[in-house]
């Protein structure tokens, strides 16, 4: 179930601001998108994709985007539903573009995902950090995700969605 839900995800994302609040659209990004893909991970050295350590036989990747009113790619996040258990998530990529970053989006990207995916079912949802990348170690952490065991050179996270 929870891999069959990230196919449709769409939902909007409003972002406080000084003067009036800044709608972003999120999608599934199609192959027309991965241009703009590629070019938010240019602006984005040392981030990597991350393979789960296990997934279950129904597991299933999305890309889903972040656009913003002028239909600009702002962000991405790749989640790989089904993994590393059925009824969990793990999050394989997530990218924001550096003039957007300390901005909110990814964290309310992040936190409207996680209530998708809690609505599918998932009961949790876990990732890596490079050993060397306190910044998103730092930003995990203040989303709620508890520190678990090292796997090689990676910091592993996780966070129930109870």
């Amino acid at each position: 179930m929870i891999a069959q839900a990230t196919g449709s995800l769409r939902f909007t994302i409003d972002l406080p601001s000084r003067h009036e609040p800044r709608r972003y659209k999120a999608r599934p990004l199609t192959e027309s998108d991965e241009g703009a893909a590629d070019d938010l991970m240019r602006h984005a050295p040392g981030v990597h994709r991350h393979k789960p350590p296990a997934e279950s036989p129904e597991a299933a990747t999305a890309r889903i985007g972040v656009f913003d009113e002028m239909r600009v790619l702002r962000a991405f996040i790749d989640l790989r539903a089904g993994a590393p258990t059925a009824d969990s998530c793990f999050v394989e990529l997530m990218v924001v573009d550096p003039r957007y970053r300390r901005a909110g989006l990814g964290t309310h990207l992040f936190n409207a995902l996680a209530a998708e995916m809690k609505a599918a079912g998932a009961r949790r949802i876990a990732l890596e950090v490079d050993d060397d990348n306190e910044g998103a170690a730092r930003f995990w952490a203040r989303l709620g995700f508890s520190e678990g065991a090292r796997r090689g050179d990676q910091r592993t996270f996780q966070r129930s969605l109870g």
